[in-house]
């Protein structure tokens, strides 16, 4: 090491205790305020983690790249860094504008997917957003001298470019393959494809989330039923599959929301007697008022279109105090 080369390491090796400090912080600030109620709802797939630059990896930054930097502590932006993988992109402009948003810290967008795609719309490569982020100048954790040099670069990634990147950057563009035109090219479609199916997936999604689809609005209205009582119920505790199973019978014979609404006011005394904890899980799911209509009104359509455990059928039976008879 020569004395320039060991001048910048001995600056960067003294910055560590607080770069590691300020890394742990943006992980906390991401996960248990800018980004809770996404991860409560399961759209991060992989939380951010900090991981503080490489001595070599740092130095050859500093010192033999053509960029020169004049001050290399204050310039290199990414001396720690974090990463946050979504599942889909609609996902990376929520997390991006929060992030820049938030007054806890100074950000700025150093690598923006969207712009990068406007100014090379013909062209499919590596994908990431990166913020930077430091400390603002008045926090009571480090020295204002020293809160500009505290930088942290947080990646914004989908799954699928998390993906690609794991296949294709380090071991290609950073590699001994990054002037194979072959295999760039086999990336280039490899990435196409997935942008692709970005558009599929977000398109899906936002179909799902679309409160106007039958099925949503559907159940929607069968949970504030349900409230009626349950006043209790939380909407996280929904179990899709068995919303699903009992779903289906609507493809068999369709129920109009306003027949079970009407249902649920005639039998509101025993409906209040049957949906109760002690009678099982089916009976704390809003699903089972469809359930009992179809059991009042058209029993045998429903036993022979039965999809779930016989034994749930059964538990229908005995909660209602009649009796089942095997056919």
């Amino acid at each position: 090491m020569n004395s320039r080369e060991e001048e910048i390491f001995n600056q960067f090796e003294s910055l560590k205790p607080n770069l590691k400090g300020w890394g742990k912080m943006v992980d906390g600030i991401l996960i248990d305020t800018i980004m809770k109620d996404m991860i409560n709802e399961h759209l991060i797939k992989i939380l951010p983690s900090y991981r503080l630059k490489d001595d070599k990896s740092y130095l050859f930054k500093a010192l033999y790249r053509k960029k020169n930097y004049s001050n290399p502590i204050e310039n290199i932006e990414d001396k720690i860094g974090t990463r946050v993988v979504v599942l889909k992109s609609d996902d990376i402009k929520i997390v991006q504008q929060r992030i820049l948003e938030f007054t806890g810290w100074q950000s700025k967008s150093t690598k923006n997917i969207d712009q990068e795609i406007e100014d090379k719309p013909n062209i499919f490569d590596y994908q990431s957003s990166h913020i930077v982020v430091y400390p603002n100048i008045d926090n009571k954790y480090f020295p204002p001298e020293i809160s500009s040099s505290l930088t942290c670069e947080i990646q914004i990634r989908t799954l699928l470019q998390h993906a690609f990147a794991e296949v294709s950057h380090d071991s290609t563009y950073k590699g001994p393959y990054k002037n194979d035109k072959e295999i760039l090219r086999r990336l280039a479609k490899a990435m196409a494809l997935m942008e692709a199916t970005d558009d599929y997936f977000c398109n899906i999604f936002s179909m799902m989330s679309d409160e106007k689809r039958h099925y949503a609005l559907y159940l929607n209205e069968l949970i504030k039923i349900f409230k009626q009582f349950n006043t209790d119920f939380d909407n996280n505790n929904l179990n899709l599959f068995v919303t699903d199973n009992i779903f289906d019978l609507l493809e068999l014979m369709n129920v109009p929301i306003q027949d079970l609404e009407i249902f649920a006011t005639k039998h509101h005394d025993d409906l209040t007697k049957y949906i109760q904890p002690k009678n099982g899980l089916l009976f704390q799911q809003p699903t089972i008022i469809l359930a009992l209509y179809y059991f009042i009104y058209h029993r045998t359509f429903l036993r022979d279109n039965w999809t779930l455990n016989n034994d749930v059928l059964k538990s229908i039976y005995k909660t209602t105090g009649t009796a089942y008879e095997e056919y």
